[in-house]
């Protein structure tokens, strides 16, 4: 696993082997960057199913402003804590679920350009998450929601529109803009 572009390209991020862990991949990770390019510079990120750290570690590279990582997973945390003192970086961590990250972040009055989702895929964490993102308000306006999941996984969601969905192998990149009724 590796940064593909930006200040860091070529850096090799830690990594560790788990059954839970299923970091994107870098031809995804490239498709999903080339898509929101422009969105990226000067962004307020959020990876919270950070796994290693990878998608939100890419961002910094590639220029966005702030990324918080979040993870409920020890390994997982340590692994991004090494990533983010080997880049040299600041990337905020958060240890906790999806709904304990989220709360604490509104509480502190974040706001974000990109949220990455990529839950487990045989959960509804990732639903559950959007939901609790739009209750929040934590997406800034015009803000996008990457969601990766299971390839044939369709839904909507309410408040939600669907802006793209493309497919690459067994998974599926889902985006998302708060509906402007």
């Amino acid at each position: 696993m590796r940064i593909i572009a930006g200040k860091y390209k070529g850096k090799i991020l830690n990594s560790f082997e788990a059954d839970n862990i299923r970091p994107t991949s870098d031809m995804v990770k490239e498709a999903i960057c080339n898509k929101i390019q422009f969105d990226i510079p000067n962004a307020s990120v959020l990876d919270l199913f950070g796994g290693t750290g990878n998608f939100g570690f890419e961002m910094l590279s590639r220029g966005a402003s702030e990324v918080v990582i979040c993870d409920n997973n020890d390994k997982s945390i340590n692994i991004i804590k090494k990533n983010n003192a080997s880049l040299k970086e600041n990337a905020t961590i958060i240890q906790g679920d999806y709904n304990k990250c989220l709360k604490i972040l509104s509480n502190k009055n974040y706001k974000f350009d990109l949220i990455f989702l990529d839950p487990p895929y045989k959960t509804t964490y990732g639903e559950q998450a959007m939901a609790l993102i739009l209750k929040l308000e934590l997406l800034n306006e015009n803000g996008m929601i990457i969601f990766e999941h299971a390839k044939g996984k369709e839904f909507d969601y309410e408040g939600f529109s669907l802006i793209d969905r493309k497919s690459y192998g067994i998974k599926q990149v889902s985006y998302f803009m708060v509906k402007n009724d």
